[in-house]
């Protein structure tokens, strides 16, 4: 009696709940149309950037603000839509071979490219626009940024890309320049079927390639009669770019503002709420918390001290949790560097490792958290959630990642100093003279310029830029990792780029210079494959900018782009990974998540990008900050009518 009895209330609350559920999925929309129709909406949206930009160009830009604007004033082929999923954007629909080697778009009719002004040109969107695209990365002399990935992806770039270098080089002194570029429809795995087909085939199975689609400036269009009529004016600033996308470029002043203009010829006109787009330049001294409350801004991170400093006042209730980051923030290390003590100890695993076991991350990740700091502790370099094997599991769980995903690398005292021991026990005579090497002078400059007298303790220089937070950042850094080794082994010596110019000065390039022994950087996973980070961290990698040579990661990372399935693809991704992270040679700390914000966008109205940039395609912007509560009701609705999906 009492089982049947159990199953008969349970039977009854089934009935009660799948009677309910609609009435709480209405009851949630309608909270969220009610919050909707309160709101009062801005025609602009007032956003910011904080350097200056030599070029517009989209396709060998570094900087993450022009790769934001290209992908609001440039339409990728797909975008997501507020769910996540991919929907069509210049193409209006796709097809893939059943090995996802072979991409087929169909591209939308009577698409425009306008100009500066917003006034069409004459040049049609077509399919051949995205076949240029690819002739132009494929061009060594227009130095397209982190190339790697899409000349090993696609058929016969690698081999037409490194034929013009060796013409360029003079190492092939046989063929013609012109002869070669002629051939590159027979060449190159992008063709343009008729006038609004582009397909693209692909060296190897690619079922994350809508996600590099999204994400990589490489796959975006280009008017390339107009290109060639530009010269090396292209995309120098905003009059010498034409634009396909919902908005353009209609205001460009280097140092103070950048002004997005509502495409009129855009062919999704509809779903553009916001008219204009303001980027300002923040001055000198000033924050984005502040320019936000005097309503300069329409979006601010906050961190920790700012986030305590606002509780119980007005804006408590506005402070929103972000949710989650696929960039990685992570400690770099100079293999190169012109301080002698650090680059003989820098080359030592045990000394590599003694510096991860001294970072506490909980303590670097409250600067951004102070509610929940672990959950922006971060130990792998590709994020989690964001790449996923044909069986559904996640990258950073495939052995032998998930060891190091999943291990505790909470700041480790005793084995820091054990690491620092067995370092100095190689690397130091008895009496803590370094090895092989003398006093000299470290010339940093125009950072900082010392000089160190071989011997422990190990001059460890840590470069930062002068921004208050970092600042705070470095200084936690140095007495963690002081306290963990020992002042007896290590000091840490602060010093801090006021140029406004930091990779430029301080080591943006693997050309160099190299004016640092650590400073902290970030990397995003920016698709769903860890090519796109990996593959620039390898010996010869543009991002390889320690200088570190691992031909063991090397060789794992050369399987992994010839696998041939998927899922054995990221095996050797994670193998690779697991390797380097095991040898500390970079040391991930955190997701570069900023704990949370205040904003006037009104959330799930834009795209929900994943992998790329901001799109503002439908975002609404109120003329008031967004509650915390609003928030709230909009989230329930948004996941609601998601999951109903």
């Amino acid at each position: 009696m009492k089982k049947v009895g159990m199953l008969s209330l349970l039977l009854a609350l089934c009935m009660v709940m799948s009677l309910a559920a609609p009435a709480l999925s209405e009851d949630a929309a309608a909270a969220a149309q009610a919050v909707l129709d309160g709101k009062e909406y801005a025609s602009v949206y007032k956003s910011s950037f904080s350097t200056s930009y030599p070029s517009m160009n989209y396709y060998s830009t570094a900087y993450a603000k022009v790769r934001e604007i290209a992908t609001n004033c440039i339409d990728s082929m797909v975008e997501p839509d507020i769910y996540r999923n991919y929907v069509g954007a210049s193409a209006e629909s796709w097809e893939v071979n059943d090995d996802y080697t072979v991409w087929t778009f169909h591209i939308r009719p009577g698409q425009k490219w306008i100009d500066h002004t917003g006034s069409q040109t004459g040049y049609g969107l077509t399919a051949q626009d995205f076949v240029d695209g690819i002739r132009y990365i494929g061009d060594p002399l227009n130095g397209a940024y982190s190339l790697r990935v899409i000349r090993n992806l696609i058929t016969g770039l690698y081999d037409y890309y490194w034929g013009l270098d060796d013409i360029d080089c003079g190492d092939d002194t046989e063929t013609k320049r012109e002869d070669l570029e002629a051939q590159f429809d027979e060449i190159v795995g992008v063709k343009a079927l008729d006038e609004y087909t582009v397909q693209y085939t692909l060296d190897n199975s690619a079922p994350y390639f809508l996600s590099l689609v999204e994400s990589s400036m490489l796959l975006l269009p280009v008017e390339y009669d107009y290109v060639m009529a530009q010269g090396n004016d292209f995309a120098v600033d905003n009059t010498h770019l034409l634009y396909c996308g919902p908005y353009y470029v209609s205001g460009f002043e280097r140092d103070k503002k950048i002004t997005l203009t509502k495409n009129p010829y855009y062919w999704d006109l509809d779903k553009i709420s916001v008219d204009t787009i303001e980027y300002q330049m923040i001055p000198d001294g000033t924050t984005s918390l502040e320019m936000f409350i005097r309503g300069e801004l329409d979006y601010t991170s906050v961190e920790s001290e700012a986030f305590l400093s606002l509780q119980g006042g007005q804006w408590q209730n506005y402070l929103i949790p972000n949710e989650f980051s696929f960039s990685t923030n992570y400690l770099w290390l100079d293999f190169h560097g012109a301080n002698p003590e650090f680059n003989a100890f820098v080359q030592n695993a045990n000394f590599r490792k003694a510096l991860r076991a001294a970072v506490d991350r909980e303590s670097l990740a409250s600067l951004r958290e102070p509610m929940q700091p672990s959950r922006l502790v971060r130990n792998t370099v590709n994020a989690e959630g964001a790449i996923f094997n044909s069986q559904g599991v996640d990258y950073t769980q495939l052995p032998p990642l998930n060891e190091i995903a999943n291990a505790d690398f909470s700041a480790d005292e005793d084995a820091a100093r054990r690491y620092m021991e067995a370092a100095v026990a190689e690397l130091c005579e008895k009496d803590g003279t370094i090895k092989g090497i003398s006093a000299g002078t470290v010339d940093y400059l125009p950072v900082i310029k010392m000089e160190v007298d071989g011997k422990l303790p190990v001059t460890l220089i840590y470069v930062g830029t002068d921004d208050e937070d970092e600042i705070i950042l470095a200084q936690l850094f140095e007495a963690m990792v002081e306290e963990a080794i020992g002042e007896d082994y290590i000091d840490v010596v602060l010093a801090f780029d006021t140029s406004g110019d930091f990779y430029g000065t301080v080591g943006g390039s693997v050309d160099g210079p190299f004016n640092y022994d650590i400073y902290w950087d970030s990397l995003s996973t920016g698709y769903a494959d860890p090519s796109g980070i990996l593959t620039r961290i390898t010996s010869d990698g543009v991002e390889n900018v320690g200088a570190y040579s691992v031909p063991e990661f090397d060789a794992l990372i050369e399987k992994a782009l010839s696998a041939p399935t998927f899922d054995e693809r990221l095996q050797y991704f994670a193998e690779a990974e697991a390797w380097l992270l095991d040898q500390a040679y970079m040391i991930p700390v955190i997701s570069s998540l900023r704990g949370y914000h205040m904003t006037c966008e009104v959330p799930f109205t834009a795209p929900r990008a994943l992998y790329g940039s901001s799109r503002y395609k439908g975002l609404k912007v109120a003329v008031a900050p967004v509650s915390m509560d609003e928030y709230n009701t909009l989230d329930a609705a948004w996941k609601q009518q998601r999951n109903a999906k």
